[in-house]
């Protein structure tokens, strides 16, 4: 296995031994088997949250994660302690999610690794840049993964199935002259396809007419009634409710097609300048439980839902279309995970 475990333990200023290297590779990839195993969605997002955590600020992990890694690693190096190398957690972590989300996606696009990837992805893009060298390689490693996959599978997502040609009907006169037929298995692909076909077709038009409409019904104002940053911010909300599956980059393209001076603000200025209509926007956020419980997945959100910006990375301006962006982001992550279908 190709990883950058030695190189990322040197975080510690201490040369690691093979031993060293040998016991953690093999606590990531129990920790990648075990965290690719959790179902339940909320379980997951916390701990994409708490990996994110252990990656960013001054990389002091959680209770919860540093003693669950402290377990994996102490199988295999008896002696460690977390509390002695903490930001050795943060090393097992990002590397289990780097390991974790290596595989191309699949075409399902809501699976366990979904969830942890767009997780991930908007909690880290949203922190700081380090500036301990060692720590931001790290970090970063796993935010382009997390990133670079979402938007992989949000395509994968969005591929056509193709139709199978019919099966041979084959008719069976069994005992007593009861009559079986291969009928339902042999339409069953078909069906399937054309299902599959038919939704995101769907969701291709549900999306294009709002993107059409150019106007906000959440506000009940023409867009260009609208200032750039709640037309930005509340075009990436309202976007999100039309998405069936997590957003691909032409959905942020339409969310963005109306930028112009693109003007930067940090989140308390955001807020600021959405000024009253803070309270019809976050009446369009979909499973708004879902962003309060995990302030620092949708710190976008959250602060629209309950005006209070006080959360690592608001202080960083930026610019809206990156909070357009983002809100499409968070909104379509809140409102999947409302949907609580997951697969593995």
């Amino acid at each position: 296995m190709t990883d950058n475990i030695p190189v990322h333990l040197r975080i510690t200023g201490l040369t690691p031994s093979n031993d060293d290297v040998d016991s953690r590779r093999l606590a990531v990839a129990d920790l990648a088997k075990n965290w690719g195993k959790v179902k339940d969605v909320g379980s997951i997002v916390s701990k994409a949250a708490a990996i994110a955590v252990s990656l960013g600020g001054d990389g002091s992990p959680t209770v919860e994660l540093g003693t669950e890694v402290q377990g994996a690693v102490q199988k295999h190096a008896s002696a460690f302690l977390y509390e002695d190398r903490p930001l050795e957690v943060g090393v097992c972590a990002g590397m289990a999610a780097v390991a974790m989300l290596a595989p191309d996606p699949a075409t399902y696009g809501w699976t366990i690794l979904d969830v942890y990837s767009n997780s991930l992805w908007s909690a880290l893009a949203f922190q700081p840049v380090l500036e301990d060298g060692k720590r931001e390689n790290l970090r970063r490693e796993v935010l382009d993964r997390a990133q670079r996959r979402s938007l992989d599978s949000a395509e994968r997502a969005r591929e056509r199935d193709a139709v199978p040609d019919p099966a041979e009907l084959v008719v069976t006169i069994g005992e007593e002259d009861k009559v079986t037929t291969n009928f339902k298995k042999a339409a069953l692909d078909a069906i399937e396809a054309l299902r599959r076909n038919s939704a995101l077709d769907r969701e291709e038009l549900d999306f294009l007419w709002w993107s059409q409409l150019s106007r906000s019904r959440l506000l009940s104002r023409p867009l260009s009634a609208l200032s750039e940053t709640v037309r930005l911010v509340g075009s990436g909300i309202e976007a999100s409710n039309h998405l069936r599956r997590l957003p691909a980059e032409v959905h942020r393209d339409l969310v963005l097609r109306t930028v112009d001076a693109d003007p930067e603000f940090d989140l308390p200025e955001l807020l600021a300048g959405i000024g009253v209509d803070r309270a019809p926007l976050a009446a369009g956020v979909h499973a708004a439980g879902n962003v309060t419980a995990h302030p620092t997945v949708f710190p976008l959100l959250n602060a629209i839902v309950t005006g209070n910006a006080d959360v690592v990375g608001s202080e960083i301006k930026r610019k809206v279309s990156t909070w357009g962006s983002r809100a499409l982001l968070e909104g379509a992550l809140s409102r999947n995970m409302a949907t609580g279908i997951i697969k593995q």
